[in-house]
């Protein structure tokens, strides 16, 4: 696969002028290795982190009229990107492998796969918290904790339980709970503000339902 430097300019928006064609380059040059990092976070493939962060890039290049240059591009490419692997996951949890018996066999003896859409099963929370309607930028930090972080933050802001029923649940004194949460609630506020977004508190959760 090309660089995102190679990518040609000119050729994917003609409507650009020479000045703006240079602003675009030097700000994809400039952000290129935190695009990439972050695909490559949110990915855990260098593969696919490679593809989205030359897939945002070229996206961006085509709609690069229609950016407000009173933010960041930092910002707006992060969107883009995280856009991009929010559709490649879903995509790809709908998208069920499968050998078809009808199928014919392939000149080397092997069997053809086909893909079907695969019926529904009941969500672990993990899933149930980052299928929700949350910003992008939310769904991009959760992300980035721990599995166990996650459903932490689920139970607690989500099905709003108290801190005792938690405990029962992970096996854990409610202490441990409450130290654990509190950490978890931390790095996601600093992943979100790594991110450049103003949160009032967890920015894009639904508010803990009970009293601890």
């Amino acid at each position: 696969m090309e660089t995102v430097t190679t990518i040609n300019t000119t050729n994917l928006n003609h409507e650009l002028s020479r000045a703006e064609r240079a602003e675009f380059e030097r700000q994809m040059n400039r952000t290129y290795r935190k695009v990439f990092d972050l695909a490559y976070r949110l990915s855990r493939s260098r593969s696919d982190a490679e593809d989205l962060t030359q897939e945002a890039f070229v996206r961006a290049l085509k709609a690069y009229r229609s950016y407000e240059g009173d933010r960041p591009f930092e910002n707006w490419i992060f969107r883009i990107v995280t856009r991009l692997y929010l559709d490649l996951r879903r995509n790809r949890e709908r998208r069920v492998k499968t050998v078809s018996y009808d199928a014919p066999l392939t000149p080397d003896g092997s069997d053809d796969s086909v893909h079907f859409e695969a019926a529904s099963d009941a969500m672990t929370p993990v899933q149930a918290l980052l299928s929700q309607e949350l910003s992008e930028e939310m769904v991009v930090s959760l992300k980035q904790l721990s599995p166990e972080q996650r459903e932490l933050i689920w139970m607690a802001d989500v099905e709003g339980l108290p801190y005792k029923e938690i405990a029962d649940r992970i096996h854990a004194p409610v202490g441990t709970v409450r130290s654990r949460l509190h950490r978890a609630h931390k790095q996601l506020r600093a992943l979100l503000a790594g991110l450049r977004v103003s949160t009032p508190s967890l920015g894009g959760l639904p508010a803990a339902k009970a009293a601890r």
